[in-house]
């Protein structure tokens, strides 16, 4: 076991030795040993809420926590933890196993800092979705030292109170942000109950930061489809006009097409990004109409699928079969998965926040590095890198997820990728070496 996965992973994503090329990186996630499995998490926790742990196997571990969780009335099954400890199962990223994880906490009486040191670094999901009434009193419990009956008790009061019309300026809509800063100002249960039951119909929804971001993102991504729709009719016209105007012998040969650069840069970043790549090394105006027709002829450029078949040469996600680890293949960006995402319907009242997280990561990364790769940028790979990495805990912090972290499997790629020369390059190299891998171990 490694004296510190913290430690470890956050020198791997910036180890030129370690990860020097896409396959190495792609290797490096297979390996279990390199990122913390639940199981040691489990045992750590124990660790730091016993000080004179005696604990000498995950037997006893098992039995101690089974002991615990019964002392406060969880159902969670014995065999279910015994299958943590052992390695064979970890919880997954969803609504039951969160509840599971927050009575882990109560029954280890965990601190504020540890139930977030748990959540982050080993179940490797949001804490306190502050948008929730049950974990705006958990946030409270543990704030102030609650038990779990307490708590229990506290959100049954809450959910059989009446729910009561809406009456403020913003049409009912209350950020998560501002719930946590008004619970901190609270000092009596009976406060946090008043807040609750004056504000029950508020929340009925939340990711309203979160998914108006990913949309926004989106938009730029694709572009303004009316506008991009009549530039990208031009740009076919002036790829067939050349293809007729070629003798045979011309055909042989690469073929370059002429386009307007203010047409060009009506086009979303995606569409940008592949005439970029299509530009011809001595004369920038110019582009290898090949190339242009191999990655457009016959696709919607507007579509989700289009749109992850280019950011991550797949719009199917992984196989549940892979030995991918869970936490990357779990709800890893797909088609069904940004459909939902973009689906207001469904999206607001989502549980999932590692799909939103996800989604909002990978959107935001390409835009920043897509966004460099096209108009340049005078700062060092090492400056640049900085700013990245304020901007996008930022924006997490902003959405009320966790930021970066290279211990999570997910994450960790992310933080790779920015530390390469090319970063949009070493991603999908590595999610290509990924998936290769993935349907070779399909098929094996």
């Amino acid at each position: 076991m490694k004296d510190s996965y913290t430690i470890f992973n956050e020198n791997s994503v910036k180890d030129t030795e370690l990860i020097s090329d896409d396959i190495d990186a792609a290797e490096f996630l297979r390996k279990p040993e390199n990122f913390r499995p639940f199981n040691l998490g489990l045992l750590e926790l124990l660790k730091r809420t016993l000080p004179e742990c005696t604990i000498k196997n995950d037997a006893e571990a098992s039995e101690y926590l089974i002991k615990a969780l019964r002392a406060i009335d969880s159902d969670i099954n014995p065999k279910t933890i015994r299958s943590w400890f052992s390695g064979e199962h970890r919880p997954k990223i969803e609504p039951r196993s969160r509840r599971a994880m927050y009575e882990i906490c109560f029954a280890l009486e965990l601190s504020f800092a540890d139930v977030q040191w748990f959540f982050h670094h080993v179940y490797f999901d949001r804490t306190f979705n502050c948008h929730n009434t049950a974990e705006v009193v958990f946030y409270f419990a543990f704030i102030h030292g609650l038990n779990y009956s307490e708590a229990s008790k506290i959100i049954a009061e809450v959910n059989d109170a009446p729910e009561k019309e809406i009456h403020s300026e913003n049409d009912g809509q209350i950020y998560t942000q501002l719930v946590k800063n008004r619970v901190l100002e609270f000092d009596t249960v009976d406060e946090l109950k008043n807040f609750l039951i004056q504000n029950k119909s508020n929340f009925h929804s939340w990711n309203k930061t979160a998914l108006n971001y990913i949309r926004n993102f989106f938009g730029e991504i694709i572009g303004n489809e009316e506008v991009s729709r009549q530039i990208l009719q031009k740009v076919k016209r002036s790829i067939e006009g050349k293809q007729r105007n070629v003798s045979d012998d011309e055909d042989a040969e690469e073929k370059l097409v002429e386009l307007n650069g203010a047409d060009v840069n009506q086009f979303g970043l995606l569409m940008r990004e592949i005439l970029f790549d299509a530009r011809d090394k001595n004369n920038p105006c110019k582009y290898r109409d090949k190339e242009i027709r191999n990655r457009i002829s016959g696709k919607n450029i507007f579509s989700r699928t289009f749109v992850l078949d280019n950011l991550l040469l797949t719009f199917t996600g992984f196989e549940k079969k892979s030995d991918i680890p869970y936490v990357v293949k779990n709800n890893f960006p797909s088609k069904k998965i940004l459909s939902d995402v973009l689906d207001l319907t469904k999206a607001t009242t989502s549980e999932s926040y590692d799909a939103i997280r996800k989604t909002l990561i990978l959107f935001n990364f390409y835009i920043f590095w897509c966004r460099i790769k096209l108009d340049g940028e005078p700062l060092e790979r090492e400056d640049l890198s900085e700013v990245y990495t304020d901007e996008i805990t930022s924006l997490l912090e902003e959405c009320g997820y966790e930021p970066l972290y290279a211990g999570n499997p997910y994450d960790w790629l992310f933080l790779c990728s920015i530390n390469q020369e090319e970063p949009l390059k070493f991603f999908r190299s590595t999610v290509l070496g990924l998936l290769e891998d993935d349907l070779h171990v399909i098929l094996a």
